[in-house]
């Protein structure tokens, strides 16, 4: 059994059954529909078709992260096992949820002085970011220490391209992320976003895209854009 954690954020968006198999911890988000609030628990409070059903309705839709108590309270359980941890986090370029953690890091550093605390900026997101959380558990049942398995996230973090667009400009407009007269106008010419994450984790839109049939080939992205060396998105995405 491994002397350590590894942990994310609900924001991978892995199966629990992904999770409990590859022995990944995690915490999670919260989100409110039409203001009832729900934990980011993988479905379970919500089902994910009843969820995108509701948003398909016109639901309100919002976000919030973990607060430094929640993370406090989490990582405790882990210190109190004798266990280490390393927990990646959602991207900063998108969320605050790195600060939460680190102030939970000092905050439980001081109370147990023999345990270490680990925390990764992923500059990722969803199955990005998932699949970046499945070589680390790769690494860790290979018998690769702590340390070592620290320092591959951190070198090897952008070398995941996160590439995706949306059918509905919607909620890239109730979010701010395009204007009003933006998503009008890329509505009735069947425009959406096609988009990426930089190296700071940030989310931009290089290009434009037209509604495009399952099968079709898209054209490479601009080399201006590419993050890091190319790297096809599997489990040997990360050559050591």
């Amino acid at each position: 059994m491994s002397s350590y954690v590894i942990s994310c954020c609900s924001t991978a968006d892995l199966t629990e059954e992904h999770f409990s198999k590859r022995e990944i911890s995690y915490i999670c988000f919260h989100y409110k529909l039409n203001d009832t609030e729900y934990a980011d628990d993988l479905g379970k409070s919500m089902p994910f078709d009843q969820f995108y059903a509701a948003m398909a309705a016109g639901a309100s839709t919002k976000t919030s992260q973990v607060n430094a108590d929640e993370f406090e309270a989490y990582f405790e359980t882990f210190l109190q096992d004798g266990k280490d941890i390393l927990h990646v986090c959602l991207s900063s370029g998108i969320s605050g949820v790195l600060n939460s953690a680190m102030i939970a890091k000092a905050d439980l550093e001081e109370r147990y002085p023999e345990r270490k605390i680990l925390i990764v900026d992923s500059l990722g997101a969803s199955s990005g970011y998932g699949l970046l959380m499945d070589r680390l558990a790769d690494l860790r049942d290979e018998g690769k220490p702590l340390e070592e398995v620290y320092g591959f996230a951190m070198k090897n973090r952008l070398k995941v391209h996160h590439w995706f667009f949306s059918t509905d400009l919607t909620f890239y407009v109730r979010g701010g992320r395009i204007s009003k007269a933006s998503g009008a106008i890329g509505g009735l010419l069947g425009i959406c976003p096609l988009l990426n994450m930089d190296n700071e984790g940030r989310l931009k839109t290089p290009r434009a895209a037209s509604p495009t049939p399952a099968n079709a080939t898209f054209p490479s992205p601009p080399a201006t854009t590419m993050r890091g060396p190319l790297r096809i998105l599997s489990r040997n995405a990360f050559p050591i």
